[in-house]
C-alpha cells in the first residue's frame, strides 16, 4: 500500500473519530434515552460539541476532494514521494484543524485548513506535472 492510500484510510478513520466525539458529547448532554431515540430535538450542549459538529461537517466536505486526488493519483500511477508527503501533510493538517476547531482556537484553525487545502492541490498538480 502506498503512503497516499494509507493516509486516505487514516483520514477516513479520523472522520469516524469525529463522529464519535460529536455524538459522545451530545449523548453526555442528552442521555442514553436521547441517543437511542429518534433525536427529533438536539439537546442543549456545550459550545465544544457544536464546534465538533462543525468540524465533522467540514471534514465531510473536504474528504471527497482528498479521496478523489489520492485515488486518481494512485490509479494514474503518479503516486511518489511528493504525493506521499502531501498526503501526510494533509492528514496532519486536517487533524490539527479539527482539534483546534473543537478547542475554539480560530487563527490556528484557519492556518491548518489552508495547509490541508494546499496539500490537496499538490496531489492534483501531480496529475499534470
Amino acid at each position: 500500500m502506498t503512503l497516499d492510500l494509507a493516509c486516505l484510510v487514516m483520514n477516513a478513520l479520523w472522520g469516524f473519530g469525529l463522529v464519535l466525539l460529536e455524538i459522545g458529547g451530545k449523548t453526555r448532554a442528552g442521555g442514553i434515552a436521547w441517543n437511542a431515540g429518534n433525536r427529533d430535538r438536539a439537546p442543549d450542549v456545550p459550545a465544544w460539541v457544536e464546534r465538533a459538529g462543525r468540524a465533522l461537517g467540514n471534514h465531510k466536505e473536504n474528504f471527497p476532494l482528498f479521496a478523489t486526488a489520492v485515488l486518481v493519483v494512485h490509479l494514474a500511477g503518479r503516486a511518489d514521494r511528493v504525493t506521499g508527503i502531501a498526503a501526510v501533510v494533509y492528514v496532519v493538517a486536517r487533524m490539527a484543524h479539527a482539534l483546534v476547531y473543537v478547542a475554539g482556537i480560530t487563527g490556528v484553525r484557519s492556518a491548518a485548513f489552508t495547509v490541508g487545502a494546499l496539500a490537496s492541490l499538490v496531489l492534483y498538480a501531480k496529475l499534470w506535472f
